[in-house]
């Protein structure tokens, strides 16, 4: 079983850092990494030597940088994304509220994770339990298209700790894969669609 996990394209808020808009549209470039993604994707792309890109459906935060960002995709996959309330992004800065150390010589501490965080990691659970439901019912490989604290967040869940961070560009495509009875982190950051010049973060 795979789970596809796309950020959204560049938003406004990315370039602007108005503070006050988590509601973000994409920018004219944000518009263009998701129309590549699309096209990518359309031509079943390969991965590797064995395995190519298959979408059999697409789950989308309600946010308006990821909703933008699934129309290109939806044309081109010819498929009618579904909009998913647990895909939306965190209103707060989840990398505040992670565990760290002073050195990478030093073991995390303990920590116990703060009441926002706790409730958005149980939001992220929703969100991948939804994903896997799509990809049993269907027997195909689904999409969610959300937001780089959502998808590291569940990434974490899958890895079983808090204590790691994961830096998302714009209309990357990160590859879960259930096999063996544990998740494997296939691909993280693919962005074969898009020139050098227009990978964002």
């Amino acid at each position: 079983m795979k789970i596809y996990l796309a950020r959204h394209g560049q938003s406004r808020w990315q370039v602007e850092r108005d503070d006050g808009d988590w509601n973000s549209p994409l920018t004219d470039l944000g518009q263009r990494q998701a129309q590549l993604l699309g096209t990518w994707l359309a031509t079943n792309a390969k991965l590797d030597s064995e395995s190519r890109v298959e979408i059999g459906c697409v789950r989308v935060s309600p946010l308006k940088r990821a909703q933008q960002t699934a129309v290109p995709i939806a044309e081109a996959l010819n498929c009618i994304p579904q909009t998913d309330a647990y895909l939306r992004e965190a209103e707060f800065y989840v990398s505040e509220h992670l565990p760290s150390a002073d050195s990478p010589y030093q073991t995390i501490p303990a920590y116990k994770p703060s009441n926002t965080y706790t409730g958005f990691k149980q939001q992220a659970q929703a969100a991948l339990y939804a994903l896997v439901a799509d990809a049993e019912s269907s027997g195909q490989p689904v999409l969610g298209i959300a937001h780089g604290g959502l998808i590291s967040t569940m990434l974490r869940l899958a890895t079983g700790s808090d204590a790691v961070s994961f830096w998302l560009y714009n209309t990357s495509l990160n590859v879960l894969e259930w096999k063996r009875g544990r998740w494997h982190l296939i691909h993280l950051n693919l962005w074969d669609h898009l020139p050098p010049a227009w990978r964002t973060y």
